[in-house]
């Protein structure tokens, strides 16, 4: 292989050659959310009773206009809440029976990804879930 063609090779290989050479990528940035969609800012967590279908909220930009990928997630884990679509921007979920101790909030997570370098990570405020009365 002449010494051009395998500098090249390196080049791509590192994800450094092909279009926008030379131009750095921006991570994509959080504007709004993740959090339920017209919940108030409170200190303390947010309370929902089980079953509660809640809208969620996320509103991302990206400078220079990647598509963007969504993953949502929960913790515990376990918790045994549901998400509509885990890859879309604004999922519905919903809230599960209590957990085991009441005081133990629940997270909702994101991870908002360029698929170019760019990765960031949401959480929600904290989520209590009360039994249905």
């Amino acid at each position: 292989m002449s010494r051009s063609r395998s500098f090249m090779f390196v080049l791509l290989a590192l994800g450094l050659g092909g279009a926008g050479c030379g131009q750095p990528n921006h991570q994509p940035v959080i504007i709004a959310g993740p959090r339920p969609l017209g919940s108030p800012s409170t200190p303390g967590g947010l309370q929902f009773e089980e079953g509660t279908v809640i809208q969620l909220q996320l509103e991302v930009t990206d400078a220079d206009n990647d598509e963007i990928y969504y993953r949502w997630t929960q913790n515990p884990t376990n918790a045994g809440g549901v998400f509509s679509d885990p890859n879309i921007a604004t999922p519905t979920w919903t809230a599960p029976k209590p957990l085991d101790d009441p005081h133990q909030p629940i997270y909702l997570y994101v991870e908002v990804e360029d698929r170019n370098g760019g990765v960031l990570l949401g959480q929600s405020p904290p989520l209590f879930i009360l039994p249905k009365q």
